[in-house]
């Protein structure tokens, strides 16, 4: 069999481009302005909290060693009658309230062992039956044995 490939076929050759496409100015042309990329305003970050240094108390020494329990003034405002607000400038008074005793017990021990349940016998896993194996094909097509 014969597979027939086509000839390329070409034109004869011109003495100038037949195309015509964009042709030169004499003078330049103007295209659009550039764009910019678009700005995408986002949320400014939030600014940590400010912890409050500014606390009640009868004297600056009160108010310190009470800022715990101490009734805040943030605002340099709010004293009970008595009591003025004062900046206190350390640490102590911006960390957690400490406690008397552990605010987590955990677990406690016991004076005896405790008892678990009984351990378990480990998982049978149960399997299908292995498959017979397939039986082969021995018929095959022909025009002699």
């Amino acid at each position: 069999y014969g597979i027939a490939i086509p000839k390329c076929v070409s034109a004869s050759p011109t003495a100038a481009p037949t195309d015509s496409g964009p042709q030169p100015t004499d003078s330049p042309t103007l295209s659009p302005k550039p764009t910019f990329a678009p700005v995408i305003k986002t949320a400014e970050p939030s600014k940590a909290p400010t912890p409050n240094t500014f606390f009640c108390g009868e004297t600056y020494q009160d108010a310190e060693q009470n800022c715990f329990t101490a009734t805040p003034c943030p605002n340099g405002v709010g004293c009970p009658a008595g009591e003025s607000c004062y900046g206190i400038a350390i640490p102590k008074c911006v960390s957690a309230s400490p406690t008397a005793a552990p605010t987590d017990s955990g677990p406690q021990p016991t004076d005896s062992p405790t008892l678990s349940s009984k351990p378990t016998s480990a998982p049978v896993i149960k399997t299908a039956e292995p498959s017979k194996a397939p039986t082969p094909n021995t018929f095959f097509c022909g025009e002699t044995y």
